[in-house]
């Protein structure tokens, strides 16, 4: 089972209480939030630092933040179903670290640091480091138009929110992930959260 009350980042969070089987360890929890805007590469950059990982044989999670909230109807007052997503988040990482996980690679669309919030209640002794993902908006527009079938609503979230993002002071680093391979871009993330030292 999944238990654990939800702080009160949104209103429609007051009085939700959850059930976790976790055990609080008190050891630190490395949890690398890999940020950007729609088309950044968030998703894919993950999947090859998890890749990395795994061939250095080092205990971790991936988990993209999309997915856990990834339903419907989505409440009035919670656009991006954050409420959902960070539900979720405290049981996945809860089954995670009970199967060994030591680390937990989050990949998410980070505007403020004050959403980060929910990550450390779902992930006790979460130390966060962000890295933030930048490419030009044309190649995240093409991007967007190769990945989705129908493409118009992504490309208009990514056009407003990429520059947005770039003008933000979020990520405790900035990568750029253009037009390079994602493999490179993986071991320059990892080279700056010190994972594989």
């Amino acid at each position: 089972m999944c238990v654990a009350t939800l702080p009160n980042y949104w209103p429609a969070w007051r009085g939700v209480t959850m059930i976790l089987s976790m055990e609080t360890t008190n050891r630190p929890v490395a949890v690398l939030v890999l940020s950007g805007a729609v088309g950044s590469g968030k998703s894919t950059i993950g999947r090859f630092v998890a890749t990395r990982l795994r061939e250095a044989n080092v205990s971790h999670a991936l988990v993209d933040h999309e997915w856990m909230g990834y339903c419907w109807p989505v409440p009035a007052d919670d656009r991006w179903n954050e409420q959902v997503a960070a539900q979720n988040l405290a049981c996945a990482w809860s089954n995670f670290r009970a199967a060994g996980a030591e680390r937990l690679i989050f990949c998410r669309v980070l505007e403020s640091r004050s959403v980060l919030g929910h990550v450390r209640h779902a992930v006790p002794d979460a130390v966060v480091t962000v890295v933030q993902l930048r490419a030009p908006l044309g190649v995240i527009q093409q991007r967007l138009r190769a990945r989705e079938p129908e493409p118009a609503w992504y490309l208009d979230v990514a056009t407003e929110l990429a520059p947005r993002m770039d003008r933000g002071n979020v990520a405790d680093f900035i990568v750029d992930n253009g037009e390079r391979h994602p493999d490179e871009v993986a071991g320059d993330v990892l080279r700056l959260v010190r994972w594989l030292v």
